[in-house]
Protein backbone atom coordinates (compact mmCIF):
# COMPACT_ATOMS: atom_id res chain seq x y z
CA UNK A 1 0.00 0.00 0.00
CA UNK A 2 1.43 3.74 -0.61
CA UNK A 3 1.90 5.56 2.11
CA UNK A 4 -1.14 8.70 2.27
CA UNK A 5 -0.09 12.19 2.57
CA UNK A 6 -0.90 14.13 5.49
CA UNK A 7 -4.43 14.72 3.54
CA UNK A 8 -4.98 11.39 2.96
CA UNK A 9 -5.83 9.39 5.33
CA UNK A 10 -32.11 -9.83 17.25
CA UNK A 11 -32.10 -11.59 19.25
CA UNK A 12 -27.67 -10.56 18.31
CA UNK A 13 -28.34 -7.53 15.94
CA UNK A 14 -30.52 -7.81 12.73
CA UNK A 15 -32.65 -5.02 11.42
CA UNK A 16 -34.40 -4.08 8.57
CA UNK A 17 -34.93 -0.51 7.64
CA UNK A 18 -37.46 0.24 4.80
CA UNK A 19 -36.61 3.38 2.72
CA UNK A 20 -37.32 5.10 -0.32
CA UNK A 21 -34.88 3.26 -2.21
CA UNK A 22 -34.52 -0.22 -0.79
CA UNK A 23 -34.53 -1.91 2.91
CA UNK A 24 -31.28 -2.37 4.92
CA UNK A 25 -30.49 -4.87 7.43
CA UNK A 26 -28.93 -3.64 10.62
CA UNK A 27 -26.54 -5.84 12.16
CA UNK A 28 -24.42 -4.80 15.18
CA UNK A 29 -21.05 -5.87 15.86
CA UNK A 30 -19.43 -5.54 19.27
CA UNK A 31 -16.24 -7.59 19.28
CA UNK A 32 -13.53 -8.23 16.45
CA UNK A 33 -14.24 -10.84 14.30
CA UNK A 34 -17.81 -10.70 14.33
CA UNK A 35 -20.00 -10.39 11.07
CA UNK A 36 -17.20 -10.58 9.25
CA UNK A 37 -15.33 -7.34 10.37
CA UNK A 38 -11.27 -7.42 11.55
CA UNK A 39 -9.19 -5.33 13.34
CA UNK A 40 -5.52 -4.88 11.83
CA UNK A 41 -2.74 -2.39 13.21
CA UNK A 42 -0.03 -1.73 11.15
CA UNK A 43 3.21 -0.18 11.11
CA UNK A 44 3.99 2.12 8.11
CA UNK A 45 4.95 -0.63 5.75
CA UNK A 46 1.52 -2.26 6.39
CA UNK A 47 2.87 -5.00 8.12
CA UNK A 48 0.90 -5.98 11.61
CA UNK A 49 2.29 -4.17 14.62
CA UNK A 50 -0.03 -4.00 17.94
CA UNK A 51 2.17 -1.08 19.08
CA UNK A 52 1.25 1.14 16.35
CA UNK A 53 -2.31 2.02 17.41
CA UNK A 54 -5.89 0.39 18.52
CA UNK A 55 -9.37 -0.37 17.37
CA UNK A 56 -11.79 -0.35 20.15
CA UNK A 57 -15.78 -0.68 20.43
CA UNK A 58 -16.46 1.98 22.87
CA UNK A 59 -19.38 4.09 23.87
CA UNK A 60 -20.61 7.51 22.53
CA UNK A 61 -18.44 9.93 21.52
CA UNK A 62 -21.32 12.45 21.68
CA UNK A 63 -24.16 10.75 20.69
CA UNK A 64 -23.78 8.53 18.03
CA UNK A 65 -25.86 7.64 14.95
CA UNK A 66 -27.50 4.76 16.31
CA UNK A 67 -27.55 2.90 19.29
CA UNK A 68 -24.73 4.10 21.96
CA UNK A 69 -21.41 3.48 20.91
CA UNK A 70 -19.11 3.14 17.75
CA UNK A 71 -15.74 1.58 16.80
CA UNK A 72 -12.98 3.80 17.56
CA UNK A 73 -9.28 3.71 15.24
CA UNK A 74 -6.50 5.43 16.80
CA UNK A 75 -2.49 5.56 16.57
CA UNK A 76 -0.29 5.51 19.04
CA UNK A 77 2.12 9.09 19.08
CA UNK A 78 4.96 8.95 17.12
CA UNK A 79 3.20 6.13 15.32
CA UNK A 80 0.96 8.44 12.78
CA UNK A 81 2.52 6.92 10.29
CA UNK A 82 1.19 3.09 11.22
CA UNK A 83 -2.30 2.61 10.95
CA UNK A 84 -5.24 1.46 13.08
CA UNK A 85 -8.55 -0.15 10.08
CA UNK A 86 -11.60 -2.47 10.89
CA UNK A 87 -11.55 -4.56 7.49
CA UNK A 88 -14.40 -6.67 6.10
CA UNK A 89 -14.31 -9.74 4.38
CA UNK A 90 -17.97 -10.12 3.42
CA UNK A 91 -17.73 -8.10 0.21
CA UNK A 92 -14.70 -10.29 -1.59
CA UNK A 93 -15.22 -10.72 -5.27
CA UNK A 94 -18.42 -7.96 -5.11
CA UNK A 95 -18.09 -6.12 -8.70
CA UNK A 96 -18.04 -2.05 -8.09
CA UNK A 97 -20.06 -1.49 -10.52
CA UNK A 98 -22.73 -3.73 -8.45
CA UNK A 99 -22.60 -1.62 -5.42
CA UNK A 100 -25.75 0.25 -5.05
CA UNK A 101 -25.11 1.90 -1.61
CA UNK A 102 -21.56 2.79 0.19
CA UNK A 103 -21.80 5.30 3.11
CA UNK A 104 -20.30 5.64 6.55
CA UNK A 105 -20.68 8.11 9.67
CA UNK A 106 -17.57 9.35 11.16
CA UNK A 107 -16.12 11.41 14.07
CA UNK A 108 -12.44 12.57 14.65
CA UNK A 109 -11.59 14.06 17.98
CA UNK A 110 -7.17 14.23 16.74
CA UNK A 111 -5.96 14.28 13.40
CA UNK A 112 -3.14 16.72 11.63
CA UNK A 113 -5.75 19.20 10.45
CA UNK A 114 -6.99 17.43 7.61
CA UNK A 115 -7.01 13.38 7.93
CA UNK A 116 -10.35 12.09 9.20
CA UNK A 117 -11.32 8.88 9.27
CA UNK A 118 -11.35 6.75 5.40
CA UNK A 119 -12.43 4.22 3.60
CA UNK A 120 -10.60 2.26 1.40
CA UNK A 121 -10.94 -0.66 -1.57
CA UNK A 122 -9.14 -3.52 -2.20
CA UNK A 123 -9.93 -4.13 -5.88
CA UNK A 124 -8.82 -6.89 -8.97
CA UNK A 125 -9.16 -4.99 -11.96
CA UNK A 126 -10.49 -7.98 -14.05
CA UNK A 127 -11.94 -9.82 -10.56
CA UNK A 128 -9.23 -11.53 -9.54
CA UNK A 129 -7.38 -13.05 -6.47
CA UNK A 130 -4.83 -10.36 -6.28
CA UNK A 131 -4.67 -6.62 -5.61
CA UNK A 132 -4.08 -4.23 -8.41
CA UNK A 133 -5.44 -0.70 -7.39
CA UNK A 134 -6.56 0.38 -4.34
CA UNK A 135 -8.63 3.10 -4.41
CA UNK A 136 -9.51 5.85 -1.10
CA UNK A 137 -12.56 7.75 -0.35
CA UNK A 138 -11.76 10.69 1.84
CA UNK A 139 -14.25 13.01 3.63
CA UNK A 140 -11.89 16.38 3.04
CA UNK A 141 -12.30 15.92 -0.52
CA UNK A 142 -16.17 15.91 -0.56
CA UNK A 143 -16.69 19.44 -0.87
CA UNK A 144 -16.46 22.08 -3.68
CA UNK A 145 -12.60 23.54 -4.12
CA UNK A 146 -11.29 20.29 -2.22
CA UNK A 147 -12.69 17.81 -4.61
CA UNK A 148 -13.11 16.91 -8.24
CA UNK A 149 -15.59 19.18 -9.96
CA UNK A 150 -17.80 16.17 -10.78
CA UNK A 151 -17.95 14.60 -7.43
CA UNK A 152 -16.91 17.32 -4.47
CA UNK A 153 -21.13 17.67 -3.30
CA UNK A 154 -20.86 16.81 0.29
CA UNK A 155 -20.04 19.42 3.53
CA UNK A 156 -17.34 20.99 4.66
CA UNK A 157 -15.38 18.42 7.56
CA UNK A 158 -15.94 19.09 10.93
CA UNK A 159 -13.68 18.02 14.13
CA UNK A 160 -15.88 16.69 17.23
CA UNK A 161 -18.64 16.23 14.80
CA UNK A 162 -20.82 13.06 13.63
CA UNK A 163 -20.93 13.31 9.69
CA UNK A 164 -22.53 11.08 7.31
CA UNK A 165 -20.23 10.22 4.09
CA UNK A 166 -21.66 9.46 0.64
CA UNK A 167 -18.97 7.37 -1.11
CA UNK A 168 -20.66 6.05 -3.71
CA UNK A 169 -21.42 8.93 -5.06
CA UNK A 170 -18.22 10.82 -3.90
CA UNK A 171 -14.54 11.86 -4.80
CA UNK A 172 -11.49 9.05 -5.02
CA UNK A 173 -8.61 9.09 -5.91
CA UNK A 174 -6.43 5.54 -6.25
CA UNK A 175 -2.68 4.32 -5.89
CA UNK A 176 -2.08 4.11 -9.39
CA UNK A 177 -3.26 7.23 -10.37
CA UNK A 178 -6.29 6.53 -13.01
CA UNK A 179 -8.78 8.35 -10.93
CA UNK A 180 -6.60 11.30 -9.64
CA UNK A 181 -4.05 11.93 -6.73
CA UNK A 182 -6.29 13.23 -4.36
CA UNK A 183 -7.83 16.86 -3.95
CA UNK A 184 -8.79 18.87 -6.69
CA UNK A 185 -7.71 15.79 -8.69
CA UNK A 186 -10.37 12.95 -7.50
CA UNK A 187 -12.96 11.19 -9.43
CA UNK A 188 -16.13 9.40 -9.10
CA UNK A 189 -15.70 6.02 -8.51
CA UNK A 190 -17.93 5.42 -12.17
CA UNK A 191 -15.06 6.72 -13.24
CA UNK A 192 -12.78 3.88 -12.24
CA UNK A 193 -15.51 1.73 -13.48
CA UNK A 194 -15.43 3.09 -16.60
CA UNK A 195 -11.85 2.06 -16.87
CA UNK A 196 -12.22 -1.00 -15.46
CA UNK A 197 -15.94 -3.08 -15.83
CA UNK A 198 -14.89 -5.47 -14.45
CA UNK A 199 -12.83 -4.41 -11.18
CA UNK A 200 -14.40 -6.00 -8.12
CA UNK A 201 -13.51 -5.88 -4.20
CA UNK A 202 -10.60 -8.26 -3.19
CA UNK A 203 -9.64 -10.05 0.39
CA UNK A 204 -5.50 -10.53 -0.90
CA UNK A 205 -3.91 -13.23 1.46
CA UNK A 206 -7.74 -13.65 3.37
CA UNK A 207 -7.50 -9.97 4.57
CA UNK A 208 -10.26 -7.61 4.15
CA UNK A 209 -10.55 -5.68 1.31
CA UNK A 210 -13.39 -2.96 2.57
CA UNK A 211 -11.84 -1.02 5.06
CA UNK A 212 -12.41 1.52 7.67
CA UNK A 213 -9.07 3.24 8.23
CA UNK A 214 -6.88 6.21 10.19
CA UNK A 215 -3.34 6.79 9.83
CA UNK A 216 -0.56 6.08 7.06
CA UNK A 217 0.68 9.67 7.03
CA UNK A 218 3.70 11.39 9.09
CA UNK A 219 5.02 9.70 12.24
CA UNK A 220 4.39 12.54 14.10
CA UNK A 221 0.83 13.14 13.23
CA UNK A 222 -1.85 11.63 16.05
CA UNK A 223 -5.17 10.22 14.90
CA UNK A 224 -8.04 9.67 16.59
CA UNK A 225 -11.45 8.76 15.36
CA UNK A 226 -14.56 6.94 14.88
CA UNK A 227 -17.00 5.00 12.70
CA UNK A 228 -20.60 4.34 12.82
CA UNK A 229 -23.31 3.25 10.53
CA UNK A 230 -21.03 1.77 7.47
CA UNK A 231 -23.48 0.66 4.62
CA UNK A 232 -22.75 -1.36 2.15
CA UNK A 233 -25.62 -2.04 -0.38
CA UNK A 234 -24.67 -4.84 -3.53
CA UNK A 235 -27.53 -5.15 -6.40
CA UNK A 236 -30.28 -3.22 -4.04
CA UNK A 237 -29.19 -5.48 -1.20
CA UNK A 238 -28.27 -2.95 1.72
CA UNK A 239 -26.36 -3.98 5.30
CA UNK A 240 -25.56 -1.55 7.51
CA UNK A 241 -23.07 -1.99 10.37
CA UNK A 242 -23.84 -0.35 13.77
CA UNK A 243 -20.06 -0.91 15.93
CA UNK A 244 -21.02 -1.11 19.75
CA UNK A 245 -19.37 -1.72 23.08
CA UNK A 246 -19.79 -5.46 24.60
CA UNK A 247 -22.41 -6.08 26.57
CA UNK A 248 -23.12 -8.44 29.31
CA UNK A 249 -26.95 -8.85 28.13
CA UNK A 250 -28.75 -9.70 25.25
CA UNK A 251 -31.18 -8.07 24.26
CA UNK A 252 -33.86 -7.95 20.87
CA UNK A 253 -36.71 -6.00 19.88
CA UNK A 254 -38.69 -6.75 16.63
CA UNK A 255 -41.37 -4.77 14.72
CA UNK A 256 -42.33 -6.60 11.52
CA UNK A 257 -44.24 -7.90 8.90
CA UNK A 258 -43.52 -11.95 8.41
CA UNK A 259 -44.64 -14.09 5.56
CA UNK A 260 -45.33 -17.88 5.09
CA UNK A 261 -44.47 -20.09 2.40
CA UNK A 262 -48.30 -20.35 1.79
CA UNK A 263 -48.46 -16.36 1.52
CA UNK A 264 -50.19 -15.45 5.00
CA UNK A 265 -48.75 -12.70 7.14
CA UNK A 266 -48.51 -11.42 10.40
CA UNK A 267 -47.23 -8.43 11.97
CA UNK A 268 -44.97 -9.43 14.92
CA UNK A 269 -43.95 -7.48 17.97
CA UNK A 270 -41.44 -8.32 20.50
CA UNK A 271 -39.22 -7.38 23.06
CA UNK A 272 -36.86 -9.73 25.13
CA UNK A 273 -33.76 -9.48 27.28
CA UNK A 274 -31.37 -12.17 28.92
CA UNK A 275 -30.90 -10.34 31.78
CA UNK A 276 -34.99 -9.66 33.12
CA UNK A 277 -38.36 -11.25 32.42
CA UNK A 278 -39.72 -7.52 31.62
CA UNK A 279 -40.25 -8.53 27.52
CA UNK A 280 -43.04 -9.28 25.56
CA UNK A 281 -45.38 -9.94 22.67
CA UNK A 282 -47.97 -9.00 20.24
CA UNK A 283 -48.84 -10.90 17.11
CA UNK A 284 -51.53 -9.82 14.36
CA UNK A 285 -52.26 -12.40 11.44
CA UNK A 286 -53.97 -11.76 8.19
CA UNK A 287 -57.35 -13.26 9.76
CA UNK A 288 -58.06 -10.76 12.36
CA UNK A 289 -56.66 -13.02 15.23
CA UNK A 290 -54.71 -11.29 17.89
CA UNK A 291 -52.34 -12.39 20.15
CA UNK A 292 -50.67 -10.14 23.30
CA UNK A 293 -48.57 -11.43 25.80
CA UNK A 294 -48.88 -10.82 29.57
CA UNK A 295 -45.79 -12.54 31.09
CA UNK A 296 -42.68 -13.80 30.09
CA UNK A 297 -40.77 -16.66 32.13
CA UNK A 298 -37.48 -16.47 29.60
CA UNK A 299 -35.83 -14.98 27.07
CA UNK A 300 -32.52 -17.28 26.03
CA UNK A 301 -30.10 -16.01 23.32
CA UNK A 302 -27.74 -18.54 21.21
CA UNK A 303 -25.20 -18.28 18.55
CA UNK A 304 -23.60 -19.94 15.90
CA UNK A 305 -21.16 -19.11 12.98
CA UNK A 306 -23.84 -18.46 10.91
CA UNK A 307 -26.88 -17.21 13.14
CA UNK A 308 -28.22 -15.84 16.23
CA UNK A 309 -31.42 -17.29 17.79
CA UNK A 310 -33.63 -15.49 20.55
CA UNK A 311 -36.34 -18.32 22.63
CA UNK A 312 -38.86 -16.61 24.79
CA UNK A 313 -41.25 -18.34 26.32
CA UNK A 314 -44.77 -17.22 28.49
CA UNK A 315 -48.18 -16.51 28.50
CA UNK A 316 -50.99 -14.42 27.25
CA UNK A 317 -53.81 -14.26 25.35
CA UNK A 318 -54.95 -15.00 22.18
CA UNK A 319 -58.46 -14.01 21.30
CA UNK A 320 -59.04 -13.37 24.99
CA UNK A 321 -58.05 -16.71 25.47
CA UNK A 322 -55.54 -17.92 28.14
CA UNK A 323 -52.87 -19.50 26.40
CA UNK A 324 -48.75 -20.59 26.11
CA UNK A 325 -46.62 -19.22 24.32
CA UNK A 326 -42.80 -19.78 22.58
CA UNK A 327 -41.53 -17.31 20.20
CA UNK A 328 -38.22 -18.17 18.54
CA UNK A 329 -36.35 -15.83 16.29
CA UNK A 330 -33.46 -16.58 14.57
CA UNK A 331 -31.30 -14.01 12.26
CA UNK A 332 -28.92 -15.00 9.49
CA UNK A 333 -26.27 -12.49 10.00
CA UNK A 334 -27.98 -10.24 7.06
CA UNK A 335 -27.44 -13.61 4.30
CA UNK A 336 -30.82 -14.40 4.72
CA UNK A 337 -34.51 -12.89 5.97
CA UNK A 338 -35.02 -13.72 9.64
CA UNK A 339 -37.13 -16.67 10.61
CA UNK A 340 -40.11 -15.66 12.90
CA UNK A 341 -42.19 -18.83 14.85
CA UNK A 342 -44.30 -18.37 17.06
CA UNK A 343 -46.23 -21.21 18.44
CA UNK A 344 -49.42 -21.20 21.35
CA UNK A 345 -50.80 -23.71 23.15
CA UNK A 346 -54.26 -23.86 22.00
CA UNK A 347 -52.96 -24.96 18.67
CA UNK A 348 -52.04 -21.83 16.66
CA UNK A 349 -48.60 -21.81 14.98
CA UNK A 350 -47.13 -19.38 12.61
CA UNK A 351 -43.40 -19.35 10.57
CA UNK A 352 -42.77 -16.95 8.31
CA UNK A 353 -39.52 -14.50 6.68
CA UNK A 354 -39.32 -11.06 7.38
CA UNK A 355 -40.52 -9.02 4.44
CA UNK A 356 -40.87 -5.71 5.81
CA UNK A 357 -40.08 -3.90 9.20
CA UNK A 358 -37.28 -4.79 11.66
CA UNK A 359 -35.81 -7.24 13.82
CA UNK A 360 -32.72 -5.99 16.20
CA UNK A 361 -30.04 -7.11 18.84
CA UNK A 362 -27.98 -5.39 21.12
Amino acid sequence: MRRLSTLAGVLLMTATLTSAAAAATILVVSQDGQRQWNSRVTDANGNPDPTAGSVTFVTGPAVPPRGTGSLRLMTNPGRGDGSAQMRSTRYGGVKLANLTELSYFAYSAMNNGQQFPFLALNVSNTGGSTTDDILFFEPPYQFPGEGGPTCAHQTITVLATWQKWDALSGCWWDNNGEIGSGGIFTQSLSAYITLHANAAIVNANGIGGLRLAVGFASAIDNFDGNVDMVTVGVQGQSTSYDFEPPSACKRGDGDGDFEDKDGHKHHGQFHGNSCDNQGGEKDDDDQGRHFESNSVSSSTFTADDNSQTLTMIGTGLDGGLPVGFTLVVIDYNGLAPAVYNLTLTDGRTFVGGLVSGAVSLD
